[in-house]
C-alpha cells in the first residue's frame, strides 16, 4: 500500500529527500555548528615564548630593512633605488607597529614597578643578610635577599644615584640629608678629657 504524499506525508514512493523535495526551505535538518561558541572574556596571558617570537620578529624585520637601504645605496638604476626605498620604508613600519606589540606584550607580563614597604621595608638577619621587602602594584610581596656585602654596596650605589638624580634637578645635595645635631664646639677641657 503507497503512503499518500503531501506536503506532511511523509516518504513516499520514490519522492526523493532533503530540502529540495518539497522546495521549501526551512525543510531538512539544521547545520550543526562545529566551532565552539563561547568566546574568551580576556585576552590569554603573553607567554616567554610569544615575547621572544616578537623579539625575533622585530630583529628580521629591521635586518630587511637595513639591507634593502644598503642595496639602495649601490642600485645601479633609478627605479632600482626607488624600490629598494619604499621596501625599507615597509619594513621599517613593520618594526615600528611590532616594537609597540612587543612593549605592550612585555607590560602585560610583567608586574608593574615595586615599592617599598611601608613598615620595616629593610630588616637586618642573624645569618649576615639583609631582607628587602616590598609589593608590586598588584600587592604581591617581594623579598630581596642580599649578603652585607650587596646591601652596602647597593646601598652606596643608591646614595650615588640620589646625589645625581639631585643634581641633575638642580636640588641641593644637602636637602635630601637628614640634619645632624649641633655638638658643642671643641674646647680645650673638652680634648683633655677625650686623650685620658
Amino acid at each position: 500500500m503507497r503512503r499518500p504524499t503531501g506536503r506532511h506525508g511523509g516518504r513516499g514512493g520514490d519522492a526523493p529527500s532533503g530540502p529540495s523535495a518539497t522546495g521549501h526551505t526551512a525543510t531538512g535538518t539544521a547545520a550543526v555548528p562545529t566551532a565552539p561558541t563561547a568566546t574568551a572574556t580576556h585576552a590569554p596571558a603573553t607567554t616567554a615564548e610569544a615575547i621572544i617570537a616578537l623579539a625575533n620578529e622585530i630583529g628580521d624585520l629591521h635586518a630587511r630593512a637595513e639591507v634593502a637601504r644598503a642595496l639602495a645605496g649601490h642600485s645601479a638604476s633609478h627605479d632600482e633605488h626607488a624600490n629598494l626605498t619604499a621596501h625599507a620604508t615597509h619594513w621599517d613600519t613593520l618594526v615600528s607597529e611590532r616594537w609597540t606589540a612587543l612593549v605592550e606584550a612585555t607590560q602585560a607580563a610583567l608586574p608593574d614597578a615595586a615599592r617599598p614597604q611601608e613598615f620595616m621595608p629593610i630588616r637586618p638577619l642573624s645569618n649576615g643578610h639583609v631582607e628587602l621587602q616590598a609589593h608590586d602594584t598588584t600587592g604581591r610581596p617581594l623579598v630581596v635577599l642580599l649578603s652585607g656585602a650587596q646591601a652596602l654596596a647597593v646601598g652606596a650605589h643608591l646614595t650615588a644615584y640620589a646625589a645625581i638624580s639631585l643634581d641633575r634637578i638642580g636640588q641641593k645635595l644637602d636637602a635630601g640629608l637628614p640634619h645632624l645635631q649641633a655638638a658643642p664646639p671643641l674646647t680645650a677641657s673638652n680634648e683633655a678629657g677625650a686623650q685620658s
